[in-house]
């Protein structure tokens, strides 16, 4: 059994759908952890397979969180079953009050709110993060409209990151239902500083460089491949260009095969996880997110506080444009005209955008003291936020 005696705080356990990498989501839940007041808030982190939170274990740990893995694998039908199963009795053995359910994968959602239900976890809130495609797959959109009443009848509260979350997570008739939380950030730990940025781009050896950079994880989500075919127009009209490419994942090796076939290995710097993200960023000149589809990206939240301009796709939620460098292009545009766009920053006058981002919300002690306030009051008293 799960021992939650050991403090006389709300102990929250927070689901992530896991990765093997820390992306957007453990971030952003990180994020809060760290600027909650823990004397009355502890959080535990609960992954179905590989932990997402090995690059701060330590600093978790020491804080006073658990970490728990399910250790689910299989294909997609049984890994959904087991996470059901595994999570139901893993609950059961627990005394927590409150489960917080962090994904952009509505089966996932799903499976997990009604094992929490029928674990008889009294306040079950399933947070929205991505906002998928359902286009393309009618087969896909008829199970959502069969099922979206089963997730939202087993939640207790529906939280989204974005608008356009809530609408591919909820039933339209339920939107009203639903709390926006703001993906806050740390919002001092990006602001720009020009000697930084020459430090951090002799460093690199970028120093007389067109830097363009992206920050995901390696899944077709991310969209990599018209990404380098982007990078690959940028080079031709700018020879003196170099891309970074942060994050790891599944298609990793596809995409230096790539680069390798467009012959530029040595403009394209693979950089892997970083913890010093908003250092790379002082570094970069232009950022492009061609997403398939997000919910409410953190990296461009980071970018604009840093004051760095931002190219994305137009299948990403105008939510996210909280300052003036920043520019929406369809997937559908080609890659010379995404080029000419990301090239059109190359003579931005850069600058702090740390207040914009503060005023617009999304300060991670905003954000986190929000959630403290609702914790609390459904653990002590079972309010709403």
């Amino acid at each position: 059994m799960v021992d939650l005696n050991a403090d006389n705080c709300v102990r929250v356990l927070q689901l992530n759908s896991g990765s093997k990498n820390f992306g957007g989501v453990s971030s952003f839940l990180y994020n809060v952890y760290t600027h909650i007041d823990r004397y009355q808030v502890q959080f535990d982190f609960l992954s179905p397979n590989e932990t997402t939170y090995g690059l701060y274990r330590e600093e978790i740990e020491s804080a006073g969180a658990q970490i728990f893995e399910l250790n689910i694998r299989g294909n997609i039908l049984t890994r959904k079953l087991k996470l059901y199963s595994r999570l139901k009795k893993f609950l059961q053995n627990s005394e927590y009050q409150i489960i917080h359910i962090n994904s952009g994968n509505f089966f996932f959602n799903l499976f997990s709110v009604m094992a929490a239900r029928n674990a008889r976890i009294p306040t079950r809130i399933v947070h929205s993060h991505n906002a998928g495609d359902l286009t393309t797959s009618p087969i896909k959109r008829m199970f959502f409209k069969l099922l979206k009443p089963y997730l939202e009848k087993n939640a207790t509260h529906l939280w989204a990151c974005s608008r356009k979350a809530a609408e591919y997570m909820f039933q339209s008739k339920s939107l009203n239902r639903v709390i926006i939380i703001p993906n806050g950030i740390v919002t001092e730990r990006f602001t720009y500083h020009e000697e930084v940025r020459k430090k951090i781009r002799k460093e690199i050896n970028v120093e007389d460089k067109f830097v363009v950079g992206h920050v995901g994880r390696f899944l077709p989500q991310k969209n990599h491949e018209f990404l380098i075919d982007i990078f690959a127009e940028i080079y031709k009209k700018e020879p003196n260009a170099v891309l970074l490419l942060l994050g790891q994942g599944e298609l990793e090796n596809k995409i230096r095969e790539r680069v390798n076939q467009f012959e530029l290995n040595e403009c394209v710097r693979f950089l892997g996880i970083r913890n010093d993200i908003e250092n790379i960023y002082q570094a970069m000149d232009v950022f492009i997110l061609p997403s398939f589809h997000e919910g409410l990206p953190v990296t461009g939240i980071e970018v604009q506080a840093s004051g760095l301009p931002i190219v994305l796709s137009d299948s990403i939620t105008e939510e996210v444009k909280l300052t003036k460098y920043v520019r929406f292009l369809s997937l559908t545009d080609g890659a010379s005209k995404w080029a000419d766009a990301l090239l059109a920053y190359r003579d931005v006058n850069r600058k702090d955008q740390v207040k914009e981002i503060y005023e617009a919300g999304y300060d991670i002690n905003q954000v986190a003291k929000r959630l403290e306030r609702f914790y609390l009051q459904v653990g002590l008293q079972d309010h709403l936020i």
